[in-house]
Protein backbone atom coordinates (compact mmCIF):
# COMPACT_ATOMS: atom_id res chain seq x y z
CA UNK A 1 0.00 0.00 0.00
CA UNK A 2 1.16 3.58 -0.70
CA UNK A 3 2.28 5.32 2.29
CA UNK A 4 0.24 8.19 3.74
CA UNK A 5 2.68 10.93 2.47
CA UNK A 6 2.74 10.18 -0.91
CA UNK A 7 -1.37 10.11 -0.97
CA UNK A 8 -1.16 13.41 0.44
CA UNK A 9 1.07 14.76 -2.03
CA UNK A 10 -0.80 13.59 -5.24
CA UNK A 11 -4.05 15.23 -3.27
CA UNK A 12 -2.03 18.74 -3.94
CA UNK A 13 -0.26 17.59 -6.94
CA UNK A 14 -2.38 15.46 -8.56
CA UNK A 15 -0.80 12.55 -10.38
CA UNK A 16 -1.39 11.89 -14.15
CA UNK A 17 -0.88 8.70 -16.09
CA UNK A 18 2.46 8.72 -17.91
CA UNK A 19 0.39 7.68 -21.08
CA UNK A 20 -2.20 9.62 -21.73
CA UNK A 21 -1.68 12.47 -19.56
CA UNK A 22 -4.99 12.20 -17.52
CA UNK A 23 -5.32 12.25 -13.94
CA UNK A 24 -4.69 8.71 -12.14
CA UNK A 25 -6.44 7.51 -9.24
CA UNK A 26 -4.24 9.03 -6.32
CA UNK A 27 -5.88 5.40 -4.27
CA UNK A 28 -4.03 3.65 -6.83
CA UNK A 29 -1.25 1.11 -6.83
CA UNK A 30 -0.12 1.87 -10.44
CA UNK A 31 0.68 5.31 -11.99
CA UNK A 32 -0.54 4.04 -15.52
CA UNK A 33 -4.50 4.26 -15.91
CA UNK A 34 -6.50 1.38 -16.58
CA UNK A 35 -7.06 2.48 -20.05
CA UNK A 36 -3.57 2.78 -20.87
CA UNK A 37 -2.15 0.36 -18.89
CA UNK A 38 -2.56 -2.59 -21.29
CA UNK A 39 -0.57 -0.28 -24.28
CA UNK A 40 2.74 -0.36 -21.82
CA UNK A 41 4.06 -3.95 -23.37
CA UNK A 42 7.41 -4.07 -21.46
CA UNK A 43 10.30 -5.74 -23.21
CA UNK A 44 12.55 -5.13 -20.47
CA UNK A 45 13.58 -9.35 -20.69
CA UNK A 46 15.07 -9.05 -24.26
CA UNK A 47 18.18 -7.98 -25.68
CA UNK A 48 19.34 -5.86 -28.28
CA UNK A 49 22.72 -5.82 -30.17
CA UNK A 50 24.03 -2.98 -32.10
CA UNK A 51 27.66 -2.11 -33.19
CA UNK A 52 30.41 -1.25 -30.08
CA UNK A 53 27.88 -1.61 -27.28
CA UNK A 54 27.10 -4.97 -25.49
CA UNK A 55 23.83 -5.15 -25.51
CA UNK A 56 21.19 -2.56 -24.94
CA UNK A 57 17.77 -2.78 -23.47
CA UNK A 58 14.83 -0.82 -23.35
CA UNK A 59 12.08 -1.00 -20.78
CA UNK A 60 9.10 -0.77 -23.34
CA UNK A 61 7.61 -1.38 -27.15
CA UNK A 62 7.48 2.40 -28.65
CA UNK A 63 3.74 2.10 -29.45
CA UNK A 64 0.53 3.45 -28.47
CA UNK A 65 0.24 4.70 -24.95
CA UNK A 66 4.43 4.53 -24.53
CA UNK A 67 4.61 6.74 -27.62
CA UNK A 68 2.24 9.21 -26.56
CA UNK A 69 3.85 9.56 -23.19
CA UNK A 70 7.51 9.53 -24.79
CA UNK A 71 6.06 12.27 -27.21
CA UNK A 72 4.63 14.51 -24.60
CA UNK A 73 7.94 14.09 -22.58
CA UNK A 74 10.16 14.84 -25.97
CA UNK A 75 8.29 17.79 -27.13
CA UNK A 76 6.06 19.45 -24.80
CA UNK A 77 8.13 19.81 -21.60
CA UNK A 78 6.08 16.59 -19.82
CA UNK A 79 8.63 16.34 -16.92
CA UNK A 80 6.58 13.96 -14.59
CA UNK A 81 6.38 11.63 -17.77
CA UNK A 82 10.28 11.82 -18.06
CA UNK A 83 10.23 10.72 -14.30
CA UNK A 84 8.07 7.72 -14.90
CA UNK A 85 10.55 6.54 -17.79
CA UNK A 86 13.79 7.52 -15.84
CA UNK A 87 12.37 5.22 -12.75
CA UNK A 88 11.80 2.55 -15.17
CA UNK A 89 14.68 2.56 -16.80
CA UNK A 90 16.86 2.54 -13.32
CA UNK A 91 14.57 -0.43 -12.22
CA UNK A 92 15.34 -2.35 -15.41
CA UNK A 93 19.12 -1.62 -14.91
CA UNK A 94 19.21 -1.75 -11.16
CA UNK A 95 18.68 -5.59 -12.12
CA UNK A 96 21.29 -6.59 -14.95
CA UNK A 97 24.67 -7.82 -13.69
CA UNK A 98 26.76 -5.47 -14.77
CA UNK A 99 25.73 -3.14 -12.76
CA UNK A 100 27.93 -2.19 -9.83
CA UNK A 101 29.56 0.96 -7.77
CA UNK A 102 32.05 1.55 -11.02
CA UNK A 103 29.08 1.72 -14.13
CA UNK A 104 28.64 5.90 -14.99
CA UNK A 105 25.78 7.14 -16.55
CA UNK A 106 26.09 8.81 -19.92
CA UNK A 107 23.46 10.53 -22.12
CA UNK A 108 23.92 10.61 -25.73
CA UNK A 109 24.40 14.24 -26.83
CA UNK A 110 20.78 16.13 -28.18
CA UNK A 111 19.66 19.73 -28.62
CA UNK A 112 17.06 21.63 -27.59
CA UNK A 113 14.84 21.73 -30.19
CA UNK A 114 11.86 24.29 -30.89
CA UNK A 115 9.45 22.69 -28.48
CA UNK A 116 7.82 23.23 -25.48
CA UNK A 117 10.63 21.76 -23.01
CA UNK A 118 14.03 23.50 -21.89
CA UNK A 119 15.85 20.30 -20.94
CA UNK A 120 17.60 17.54 -23.68
CA UNK A 121 15.69 14.36 -22.68
CA UNK A 122 18.55 11.70 -22.75
CA UNK A 123 20.64 14.03 -20.04
CA UNK A 124 17.28 14.69 -17.90
CA UNK A 125 16.88 10.57 -17.74
CA UNK A 126 20.16 10.39 -17.28
CA UNK A 127 20.34 12.81 -14.41
CA UNK A 128 17.63 11.00 -12.57
CA UNK A 129 18.41 7.24 -13.27
CA UNK A 130 21.94 7.91 -11.86
CA UNK A 131 20.63 9.81 -8.26
CA UNK A 132 18.20 7.01 -8.00
CA UNK A 133 20.61 4.38 -8.35
CA UNK A 134 23.75 6.18 -6.73
CA UNK A 135 25.81 6.22 -9.42
CA UNK A 136 27.98 8.42 -11.38
CA UNK A 137 26.48 10.75 -13.79
CA UNK A 138 29.06 12.48 -16.61
CA UNK A 139 26.62 14.57 -18.72
CA UNK A 140 29.29 16.19 -20.85
CA UNK A 141 31.30 13.24 -21.85
CA UNK A 142 30.27 14.03 -25.62
CA UNK A 143 28.92 16.78 -28.06
CA UNK A 144 27.90 16.53 -31.49
CA UNK A 145 30.36 17.75 -33.85
CA UNK A 146 27.76 18.21 -37.20
CA UNK A 147 24.56 19.19 -38.07
CA UNK A 148 22.23 16.31 -37.70
CA UNK A 149 18.91 16.08 -38.53
CA UNK A 150 16.28 13.98 -36.80
CA UNK A 151 16.39 9.93 -36.71
CA UNK A 152 12.67 10.37 -37.50
CA UNK A 153 13.05 12.14 -40.93
CA UNK A 154 15.10 9.59 -42.24
CA UNK A 155 13.57 7.18 -44.12
CA UNK A 156 15.47 3.82 -44.39
CA UNK A 157 18.71 2.64 -42.08
CA UNK A 158 21.78 3.48 -44.61
CA UNK A 159 19.65 6.99 -44.22
CA UNK A 160 19.99 6.76 -40.34
CA UNK A 161 23.36 4.97 -40.31
CA UNK A 162 24.89 8.11 -42.24
CA UNK A 163 22.78 10.50 -40.31
CA UNK A 164 24.72 9.88 -37.14
CA UNK A 165 28.28 8.81 -38.54
CA UNK A 166 31.05 10.22 -36.62
CA UNK A 167 28.39 12.99 -35.50
CA UNK A 168 29.89 12.77 -32.14
CA UNK A 169 33.37 14.13 -30.71
CA UNK A 170 34.78 13.40 -27.03
CA UNK A 171 34.94 16.60 -24.58
CA UNK A 172 38.13 17.10 -23.19
CA UNK A 173 39.16 15.91 -19.84
CA UNK A 174 36.34 13.17 -20.70
CA UNK A 175 38.74 9.97 -21.11
CA UNK A 176 40.15 10.63 -18.14
CA UNK A 177 36.59 10.87 -15.80
CA UNK A 178 35.97 6.80 -18.14
CA UNK A 179 38.81 5.31 -17.84
CA UNK A 180 38.17 1.90 -16.23
CA UNK A 181 34.83 2.37 -15.81
CA UNK A 182 31.47 0.58 -17.25
CA UNK A 183 29.59 3.18 -19.19
CA UNK A 184 25.86 2.65 -19.51
CA UNK A 185 24.88 5.10 -22.63
CA UNK A 186 20.83 6.51 -22.00
CA UNK A 187 18.48 7.82 -24.47
CA UNK A 188 14.77 7.74 -24.93
CA UNK A 189 13.57 6.00 -28.00
CA UNK A 190 15.98 3.15 -30.12
CA UNK A 191 15.18 2.29 -33.67
CA UNK A 192 17.80 0.70 -35.35
CA UNK A 193 20.61 1.35 -32.79
CA UNK A 194 22.20 3.97 -35.27
CA UNK A 195 22.57 6.69 -32.51
CA UNK A 196 23.62 4.44 -29.77
CA UNK A 197 26.22 3.06 -31.82
CA UNK A 198 27.65 6.26 -32.94
CA UNK A 199 27.91 7.94 -29.94
CA UNK A 200 29.35 4.36 -28.04
CA UNK A 201 32.31 4.12 -31.37
CA UNK A 202 33.19 7.77 -30.14
CA UNK A 203 33.65 6.48 -26.40
CA UNK A 204 35.39 3.50 -27.96
CA UNK A 205 38.50 5.36 -29.80
CA UNK A 206 38.80 7.46 -26.59
CA UNK A 207 39.56 3.98 -25.04
CA UNK A 208 36.36 2.77 -23.18
CA UNK A 209 35.89 -0.74 -22.64
CA UNK A 210 32.95 -1.75 -21.66
CA UNK A 211 29.76 0.06 -22.96
CA UNK A 212 26.37 -1.00 -22.26
CA UNK A 213 22.99 1.30 -23.30
CA UNK A 214 19.51 1.25 -21.95
CA UNK A 215 16.42 3.29 -23.27
CA UNK A 216 12.60 3.84 -21.86
CA UNK A 217 11.47 2.50 -25.10
CA UNK A 218 12.72 0.72 -28.56
CA UNK A 219 10.52 1.21 -31.81
CA UNK A 220 9.29 -2.32 -32.63
CA UNK A 221 11.02 -4.06 -35.80
CA UNK A 222 8.73 -6.59 -36.90
CA UNK A 223 11.56 -9.26 -36.69
CA UNK A 224 11.41 -10.37 -33.04
CA UNK A 225 12.09 -13.89 -31.69
CA UNK A 226 15.60 -14.48 -32.44
CA UNK A 227 15.17 -12.94 -36.25
CA UNK A 228 18.26 -10.76 -37.13
CA UNK A 229 19.33 -7.92 -39.78
CA UNK A 230 21.97 -5.91 -40.17
CA UNK A 231 23.43 -2.87 -39.05
CA UNK A 232 25.74 -1.63 -41.36
CA UNK A 233 29.35 1.20 -40.20
CA UNK A 234 31.78 1.75 -41.79
CA UNK A 235 34.56 -1.24 -42.04
CA UNK A 236 32.36 -2.81 -39.71
CA UNK A 237 29.09 -4.83 -40.14
CA UNK A 238 27.24 -5.84 -37.05
CA UNK A 239 24.20 -8.66 -36.92
CA UNK A 240 22.05 -7.59 -34.12
CA UNK A 241 19.50 -10.12 -32.16
CA UNK A 242 16.57 -10.08 -30.35
CA UNK A 243 16.68 -12.44 -28.09
CA UNK A 244 15.06 -13.59 -24.21
CA UNK A 245 17.56 -11.92 -21.67
CA UNK A 246 17.51 -15.25 -20.22
CA UNK A 247 19.54 -16.92 -23.09
CA UNK A 248 23.21 -16.83 -23.43
CA UNK A 249 25.07 -14.61 -26.18
CA UNK A 250 27.38 -17.18 -26.97
CA UNK A 251 24.25 -19.41 -27.76
CA UNK A 252 22.59 -17.55 -30.19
Amino acid sequence: MRNIFSIITDMILTRKCPGCGEPVDIFGESDICDVCRPGFKDISDKMFYVANIEYLKAVYSFSGPVRHGLHRFKFRGDGAAGAFFAQKIAEMVKKEKYFDGNCVFVPVPGNIEKTDREYVQAEFLAKRIAKKLRAEYIGDAMRKKKSVISQTKCRTLRERRKNVENAFILNKGAAEKLGGKTVILIDDIATTGSTLASAAGTLKKAGVGTIYAACAARTPTGRENGKKYIVRFPQNMKTVYIVPAAENRQNI
